[in-house]
């Protein structure tokens, strides 16, 4: 296997912040949410509260994280 060398001094650091990643993962949160409330025949009884535990706390999560994200943005003017 070829070795590359890299000086750490020559990398520079990701301009990004990952808000898309976050719309993604907060909307899908949000539609499992949603699949369980409506559909609660897809999964088991016994398992059905932990699922729906998971998948509010998945989406209250992903609102604050794009909360904090947006406002990191404001503050450093990005």
């Amino acid at each position: 296997m070829k070795k590359i060398n890299v000086d750490p001094k020559d990398l520079e650091p990701i301009e990004t912040d990952g808000i898309n990643l976050l719309y993604i993962g907060t909307f899908l949160f949000a539609l499992a949410t949603f699949g369980i409330i409506y559909q609660p025949n897809w999964i088991d009884d016994q398992t059905q509260s932990v699922w729906l535990k998971v998948t509010i706390m998945g989406t209250v999560l992903g609102l604050i994280g794009l909360r904090i994200v947006k406002r990191r943005r404001k503050r450093l003017g990005l």
